[in-house]
């Protein structure tokens, strides 16, 4: 992409329409005016850029061309040209090629503001494609950039962004820190939405730790006792995440009165959350041993999942698949978990993933069918390659080990516990 500098725009649009200076003549802008604007003796001011812009787009229409010159495009310099460029170009929905093109551009012209817009965008773009470790990446770029501007606002969100890339990619304890960073701008800026986003994530991430006093105590402090300016969005967020903390603690008729009161809060307003909520309480219930009541609730999240968001089927299917192996259905068990790891892998959730992978192993276990073990576990591993993740890699080599020891392939086994080891230093 070539910018030019307004005297050039001017002799290159001359020669691309074959007008001579004469035709370009008007009030207060004789060809003598022209010609030392052209030559670059004269400053193109703003007024004689839009009459110069008016006279080459009326030119364009008469031989059928939509040229749309902008009433200042004349009088801008090839750093503001570059700059309009880009600011418009960020308005579309761009591909990684036309991004990287951007970066170029601002690099060029030293456009450091819009420089740390597009690998903000950048790093979005790689988040929504779960290609965390990509993401972060373009989003400490942003975040550099940001800081050298001294753009505290727009440090809020990157923050933000990052905890949500190393949450999801396991990096818990660089999560949190990055999860406070953001409070620690909101509270500065006033951000209170990202402040509330911010905590109930915080709260998330450590319920994923297994720190549950420490998630309750945010929840119930930063959220729930403010929760009459809090979007519902987030307090459904709170309030499901408070659940699942009362059902890994395992006080399940306390998560199922939480799960029960959202169900009334959601229900018509959040597809997508009461599909979640009724594979919780299918969750309760078979923890509970009622696999009945439990079937329920799963046919329940199913239907409406079917519906409106594929992407969380895995976790349904999950559950589905623990009913049918209680029930001593196991190869309907089998097929149902390996299509919830199917979809999983699909949609690169790596927590699903895992999850649907140590069901999978309960029912060959069950059987003592290792060599089975054996071959999805290496499937296992090949995928969390393929994700760029550590997740999961500790447990899948274990359970290799395993499957060696009772094959009686001693080398094997002894090879896989070096390795083993190698990971857990």
């Amino acid at each position: 992409m070539e910018f030019y500098n307004p005297s050039e725009k001017i002799k290159l649009m001359r020669k691309k329409f074959r007008v001579n200076q004469a035709e370009l003549e008007g009030l207060n802008m004789t060809r003598a005016f022209i010609s030392m604007m052209e030559s670059g003796k004269r400053t193109v001011s703003k007024a004689s850029s839009k009459a110069l812009a008016e006279k080459f787009n009326n030119i364009a229409k008469r031989i059928s061309v939509n040229l749309d010159l902008d009433d200042e495009y004349f009088s801008r310099t090839p750093k503001e040209d570059a700059r309009f460029y880009c600011e418009e170009q960020l308005k579309k929905e761009l591909d990684f090629n036309q991004l990287q093109e951007l970066i170029k551009i601002a690099k060029e012209f030293e456009l450091d503001d819009l420089l740390a817009q597009v690998y903000k965008v950048l790093g979005d773009k790689r988040y929504k494609k779960k290609e965390y470790v990509e993401a972060a990446l373009y989003l400490r770029k942003a975040l550099g950039k940001f800081k050298e501007l001294r753009d505290d606002k727009s440090q809020i969100k990157v923050y933000f962004s990052l905890g949500l890339c190393k949450r999801n990619n396991g990096e818990y304890e660089d999560a949190i820190q990055y999860f406070e960073d953001s409070i620690t701008y909101a509270l500065d800026e006033r951000d209170m939405k990202t402040y509330y986003k911010s905590n109930v994530n915080i709260a998330t991430t450590y319920c994923q730790l297994n720190e549950f006093d420490k998630c309750l105590y945010i929840i119930d402090n930063s959220i729930l006792n403010h929760s009459s300016e809090i979007e519902f969005e987030i307090l459904c967020f709170a309030k499901i995440t408070k659940a699942t903390v009362l059902y890994k603690l395992e006080e399940y008729e306390g998560a199922l009165k939480e799960f029960f009161n959202l169900v009334d809060l959601v229900n018509g307003k959040d597809d997508s959350n009461l599909a979640k909520i009724y594979n919780d309480i299918a969750e309760c219930y078979y923890s509970l041993g009622e696999y009945d009541n439990s079937l329920k609730y799963i046919e329940k999240s199913q239907q409406v999942t079917l519906k409106i968001d594929k992407a969380s089927l895995p976790y349904t299917l999950n559950t589905k698949g623990k009913i049918l192996f209680k029930n001593n259905l196991y190869s309907e068990s089998i097929l149902i978990l390996n299509l919830a790891i199917d979809i999983a892998e699909q949609y690169k959730n790596i927590d699903a993933l895992l999850q649907s992978y140590k069901d999978l192993v309960k029912v060959y276990e069950s059987k003592q069918d290792y060599t089975s073990i054996t071959k999805v576990m290496n499937k296992l591993l090949e995928t969390l390659d393929n994700f760029d993740t550590s997740l999961g890699r500790s447990y899948a080599m274990l359970k290799l080990t395993e499957a060696s020891v009772h094959l009686d392939d001693k080398e094997e086994a002894v090879s896989l516990l070096n390795k083993l080891e190698n990971l857990m230093v």
